[in-house]
């Protein structure tokens, strides 16, 4: 298996994780989070969110600045990159779809099921 393909699947598994997701949400943010935010904000113990930002980390969806005894952490700007590519194929496709959906049903109220011009 191709290692970007590999790299994406991966991706997934990891954003497949509800706590990761929200974790992601919350450092949207240009400052990002330091843990004890993120703590607060899920509700969670620091060894939980920390084990998943170890994890979210490891894959590359976020970076760590160091301030004094606090760290900080940041979503990468190109953290969904491999994933947003590897949709961009197929969220055409669906549009494609839908958009001939769209145009049978605008042709199901229009008089005598001609095709609207």
């Amino acid at each position: 298996m191709p290692w970007h393909v590999q790299r994406v699947r991966d991706s997934f598994d990891v954003l497949a994780d509800p706590t990761r997701r929200a974790i992601l949400d919350r450092l949207r943010t240009p400052q990002g989070c330091v843990v004890g935010e993120l703590v607060t904000a899920l509700e969670l113990n620091q060894t939980a969110v920390s084990k998943h930002l170890r994890v979210l980390r490891h894959m590359g969806m976020v970076d760590v600045v160091v301030e004094s005894q606090r760290r900080r952490y940041v979503l990468r700007a190109d953290a969904l990159a491999e994933i947003e590519t590897w949709l961009a194929p197929h969220r055409a496709f669906w549009q494609e779809r839908l958009d001939a959906l769209g145009a049978h049903l605008d042709s199901l109220d229009s008089p005598h099921g001609e095709e609207p011009s």
